[in-house]
């Protein structure tokens, strides 16, 4: 990836000076409308295609914040391949293929921390590097090289409080190394979400549940403010309805949401707009990661798709650890952490029940597509970038 100074987003003055543009004048950020066929909702083909897609490409796999400390682990199941993170004894976080070497049990099947990762099944034990240090009666396997049966690692690289993971199927066609690379480097370079998301360092909750909408639809759900007046009437009264800056950075892009105290920082000195905007930032990290940077925690939001018609979504909670250094405008002591996590739980759900609705209304067929307004051009965003690079996979396969 070739660099420029140029900002890939626009600093926090830049940011209020246009959302203070957009109130006075009652507009919002505008784009390229688009419409995205029912089709690619519904067709299990097209969601066969999505899912090698995705195996072929680097993606966040989970937060830092999640395993802090040596021998700490968590699984989870990647694009249906069931995964666990590590931190070694050494402190380098790393990404294993979730399964012994001997009859291919889950190895880790919850969250926790060890000295070692040992198969509850036959007691095969292996160190947090992976490799295979105790067989249980050895004897019994004559020809077994236990040099060679250590866990299968997954290419990772922990950056910025994340740990992104490298391609999962790498067999047969895929992309060339020149597009891995540039899609990896947009994961890996924080530069967009670094002063936005990196103090939010202690977790607090992770929760996941399996829901019955398209992975895509899950996604379209934080890219636009469009729907805030209608379906957070009671939750986002602070919210301003329809009113976002929108900005694309390579295959990624940022949503900014502020809150209506914005217009307060009018009495206020520029110098002082530096790290107190009022607002939401919400980045979509392509394909399927959401980043929530709220004024007092973080979340990592990870959508995995199941099949065409369900998801598994799991939130990752995080609490800033910079409160006490952050300014205060107006004096107001900062919200707890845990009250504001159970307090966007409650909006996620209203998103989630109009998701829900969307799949449901795909097969009454009354649609060919769907309408994307120019509002609402981060899904386009989206939409374009995923069309572009499924096309160009299947070219490789042809």
């Amino acid at each position: 990836m070739s660099w420029t100074t140029k900002p890939l987003v626009a600093g926090d003055v830049e940011i209020v000076k246009r959302v203070l543009a957009h109130v006075d004048g009652g507009t919002t950020d505008e784009g390229t409308p688009w419409r995205e066929p029912v089709e690619n909702y519904v067709n299990p083909n097209r969601f066969a295609q999505e899912l090698d897609l995705l195996r072929s490409m680097p993606s966040v796999f989970v937060p830092s914040a999640i395993i802090p400390n040596k021998g700490d682990r968590v699984e989870r199941a990647a694009f249906g391949v069931p995964l666990f993170a590590v931190r070694g004894h050494d402190q380098r976080a790393r990404v294993f293929r979730n399964a012994c070497r001997h009859r291919g049990f889950a190895l880790v099947e919850d969250a926790g921390c060890s000295h070692a990762l040992v198969c509850r099944y036959h007691g095969w034990t292996y160190r947090l590097d992976g490799a295979l240090s105790h067989v249980p009666h050895a004897d019994g396997f004559p020809d077994l090289d236990m040099s060679t049966r250590g866990l299968i690692e997954v290419e990772s690289y922990e950056a910025d409080g994340l740990i992104v993971i490298g391609a999962l199927d790498s067999g047969g066609t895929s992309f060339a190394n020149s597009d891995l690379d540039d899609a990896l480097d947009w994961l890996t370079d924080a530069t967009p979400w670094r002063d936005k998301f990196l103090p939010a360092e202690r977790l607090i909750s992770v929760e996941s549940s399996r829901l019955a909408i398209n992975w895509k639809v899950l996604i379209e759900q934080f890219l636009e403010g469009y729907h805030i007046r209608w379906t957070h009437k009671e939750t986002l009264p602070h919210l301003y309805d329809n009113l976002t800056v929108v900005e694309a950075f390579g295959p990624n892009a940022r949503v900014t949401f502020p809150y209506r105290s914005i217009e307060q920082l009018r009495d206020h000195p520029e110098t002082t707009w530096q790290g107190n905007v009022p607002a939401t930032f919400v980045y979509q990290l392509f394909p399927n990661v959401i980043l929530g940077a709220f004024p007092q925690l973080g979340q990592v939001v990870v959508v995995d798709p199941i099949d065409v018609d369900h998801s598994q979504v799991t939130f990752y909670t995080m609490a800033r650890t910079d409160a006490d250094q952050r300014l205060s405008l107006d004096a107001e002591p900062e919200p707890d952490p845990e009250e504001i996590a159970r307090y966007i739980t409650r909006v996620v759900a209203e998103d989630n029940e109009m998701s829900a609705g969307v799949q449901r209304g795909f097969r009454a067929g009354a649609n060919k597509f769907v309408e994307f307004g120019r509002h609402e051009s981060a899904i386009g965003h989206f939409h374009a970038t995923l069309s572009d690079r499924l096309a160009r996979f299947i070219a490789t396969q042809a």
